[in-house]
């Protein structure tokens, strides 16, 4: 009897040891080729994103690759609507560079004057100091160079996302059809309620977080419009995809336009009324009018969500922050239909 409990306990030892292994290995692989996977999961994305809307047109007899080309031309108009803007934003920027540099040399030599450090050469170093002198041509010929790089991987991913994503629609009715030969009937159903369950969830997700994160840009944007600031455009766009990041995305896009107008404007009530603003504004739609929207549709707990985003960001970056509360949604449903993946759907629930 002793001799048989060992051996049980032996071979639950063995599965947790090899379990361990196994999710170490699928990490590796994911940020290894990290190329592959975030086109694959940002069209997965889109799929469930606009799935809704392919289904409402093969309703009235709308040939399927007439829609995957409307999808897909629609993508196109959006993401070259996004280019144009970052485009005009980023020169605006560099154009402005040269001024909010000097200003920065003169904030910094007021701020150590005021605090009488008693270090004269770095004081003079930065009183002499001169960013426009300092940035050579072979400089500027790197950056445009990791910039063109940054900028040809980026278009490189936007092909494969749209490809992913071309394939994902045409093969949907194809992978039902397999998935109803392959298993028996009441497994098939079940897994199918588990995708339409996920891609609901996740729509829902994105449908809402979108029109948050578009309000939030807005309105911040408009704040520093009548406030004078730079870089509107930028700013806002900097809004809108880093609210996608739970909690710390506004932060982050908050901080650029802060220094920005303190960098222009100095101490002054008119940065510090626009901070007030800004945080007034997406401490209400964060706090108060995303949750009534929202609701408990997620149904994530708020340590699961903080622990998601650093382990996704660690994976992915930005791109794995971003795509972390969804990922997680999915993964939630998943383990709430595996009965023996139970237990982790209830320590990840918020309820």
């Amino acid at each position: 009897m002793s001799s048989e409990k060992s051996s049980i306990k032996e071979l639950t030892q063995i599965k947790v040891f090899v379990g361990f292994i196994a999710a170490v290995v699928v990490v590796m692989i994911l940020h290894q080729l990290q190329s592959i996977f975030i086109p694959l999961f940002m069209a997965l994305l889109l799929y469930f994103l606009f799935n809704g809307a392919v289904k409402k047109l093969l309703a009235f007899k709308v040939p399927k690759s007439v829609v995957i080309l409307l999808i897909l031309f629609l993508m196109f108009i959006i993401f070259y609507f996004f280019g144009v803007l970052i485009y005009s934003s980023v020169s605006t920027f560099v154009d402005k560079f040269p001024e909010y540099s000097l200003k920065m040399q003169e904030t910094l030599k007021t701020i150590f004057d005021k605090l009488n450090i008693p270090i004269s050469r770095f004081n003079d170093y930065i009183a002499k100091f001169d960013w426009t002198q300092n940035i050579d041509t072979s400089s500027v010929t790197s950056i445009l160079s990791t910039t063109f790089g940054s900028f040809a991987s980026f278009i490189g991913n936007l092909v494969l996302t749209l490809l992913f994503l071309m394939f994902l629609l045409a093969g949907r009715d194809t992978l039902t059809g397999r998935v109803s030969s392959a298993f028996e009937d009441k497994r098939a159903r079940k897994i199918k309620n588990v995708f339409d369950s996920i891609e609901e969830q996740v729509r829902q997700y994105l449908l809402i977080k979108s029109f948050i994160c578009l309000l939030t840009a807005t309105l911040c944007g408009i704040i520093l419009f009548i406030g004078g600031f730079d870089f509107v455009i930028l700013t806002a766009l900097l809004i809108f995809v880093l609210h996608f990041i739970p909690n710390f995305g506004s932060i982050m896009a908050t901080a650029f336009p802060v220094m920005a107008g303190f960098l222009k404007f100095g101490f002054s009530i008119r940065v510090l009324l626009v901070t007030i603003g800004l945080m007034i504004t997406q401490f209400a739609i964060g706090n108060i009018l995303e949750p009534k929207i929202t609701g408990k549709s997620l149904n994530l707990s708020p340590v699961v969500i903080l622990v998601a985003l650093i382990f996704w960001g660690f994976i992915w970056g930005i791109v794995g922050m971003i795509l972390a509360v969804p990922l997680t949604s999915a993964l939630k449903i998943f383990f709430e239909n595996v009965p023996v993946l139970n237990p982790l759907a209830d320590l990840i629930s918020a309820d």
